[in-house]
Order: structure tokens, then C-alpha cells, then sequence
């Protein structure tokens, strides 16, 4: 989270990326690290440190989940700098549309070649006829014709966030280190959006450096 993007801490760059969307009643981070609490203190960042020990970050976010006064919270991990404003309108244009409050979370996702899919940094998402998740998985199955990369937002309506921090992890979810695992195993509405703009995730040290390159010619 403290590795720079075009001389930004990552956090930081994820942080000004949403404030600028102008979509947000609120932006925090939630953090577990004291270092980078210091580092958000020195940007004047509004973010608070969990004050239990949790598996994943879904899980810290709903440990403060009753501070927020609000139906949904969007959960955007720290390594996702690069969404776009209109990726976070059409997850709550489907919140908007969903009048009988069916659906319990909105993700989005996007289409890549096999060479991507191949890797297991990657975070492949399997979806049923009406775009609900089905599975999400880091292996690689050549049998399938298309496939697409998991992006890092999990909007979540209130409830449905502090439903899933009364779950267990699954043993999926610890073995693949997937948290979205737990959700479809639970039987969460999980809806999933195709976009089609480009996100780099910073899931390795490749990553960063392609995303530097992209900063730089954005």
C-alpha cells in the first residue's frame, strides 16, 4: 500500500482517485497497519485502525460498519488506483434499479485473454445466464471460452456487510486467500457488472511497474 505510484504512496493515489469521482457522502480507509496510519496523518486522510484482527479486509470494514450512517458501502481495496467514475456509477446505478432490495452485493468485472487468465495473481469470476457469481477461483481451466478478471469493489448494502461478518471463512476462501469465495458459498446475491475500461490491480511487483507506466501516459 506504501509503494509509489508516479511518487504517491498507492493508499494515497486510491484514495484521491475516488475523492475526485465526486459520487461519495464519505471516503475512509480502514486500515490494520500503524505505518500507514502515519503515512495517511501526513496526507490529512480520515481513516481509522481496526481494533481487532480479521481475516480479510471486507471483514475490517464491517467492523465499522454501524459509524457509517448510509445503505451501501463500497468497499474499494487499496490496490485498485486506476477505476473509473463510470465503473462505481453503474454499481450503484444497479443498487438504484434493485426497488425490492434483492441484491446483497455488486462487483464488477472485465474480460481477459488466456495468457492473463493463466496467472494466478488473477482473480477469475464464473457467472450464471443473469450475471450472478457462481464461483471465483485463482486457477486456471482451459475448458472455458471466456474469461474474466475480478476488479477490487464489493459494494455491499449495510446489512448484507454485517451478515457477512458474522460468517466464517470457508475452507475455498482460506486455500485460494479469496474472500468473494465466501460470499457465493453463503449464498450472498453477488451481481457482477462487466466494464470494459482498463484497471491495472497492483497484485505484484510487475503490476506496479506497469502501472507506473500507465500514471505516466494517463
Amino acid at each position: 500500500m506504501l509503494k509509489k505510484i508516479g511518487g504517491t504512496p498507492l493508499i494515497v493515489t486510491t484514495y484521491k482517485n475516488l475523492i475526485n469521482f465526486n459520487l461519495f457522502d464519505e471516503v475512509a480507509v480502514i486500515t490494520d497497519s500503524l505505518e500507514i496510519s502515519k503515512v495517511l496523518d501526513n496526507y490529512s486522510i480520515k481513516h481509522s485502525i481496526s481494533k481487532k484482527t480479521h481475516e480479510t479486509g471486507t471483514d475490517r470494514i464491517a467492523e465499522f460498519a454501524n459509524s457509517f450512517d448510509c445503505e451501501i458501502i463500497i468497499n474499494v481495496q487499496g490496490d485498485e488506483p486506476f477505476l473509473k467514475k463510470n465503473q462505481i456509477e453503474k454499481i450503484i446505478e444497479v443498487f438504484n434499479d434493485d426497488r425490492e432490495n434483492e441484491i446483497d452485493v455488486v462487483s464488477l468485472m472485465i474480460k481477459i485473454d488466456k495468457d492473463i487468465a493463466k496467472k494466478s495473481s488473477v482473480v477469475k469470476v464464473n457467472t450464471d445466464t443473469n450475471r450472478f457469481a457462481v464461483q471465483f477461483t485463482r486457477q486456471f481451466n482451459p475448458k472455458r471460452k471466456n474469461y474474466f478478471k475480478h476488479i477490487g469493489v464489493y459494494a455491499f448494502r449495510k446489512s448484507a456487510l454485517k451478515r457477512f461478518s458474522s460468517t466464517t471463512q470457508t475452507i475455498n476462501e482460506k486455500n485460494e486467500k479469496i474472500e468473494a469465495i465466501r460470499l457465493v458459498e453463503k449464498n450472498f446475491k453477488f451481481k457482477m457488472i462487466q466494464v470494459y475500461d482498463e484497471t491495472i490491480s497492483i497484485d505484484t511487483p510487475s503490476d506496479l511497474e506497469n502501472a507506473n507506466k500507465y500514471f505516466e501516459n494517463d
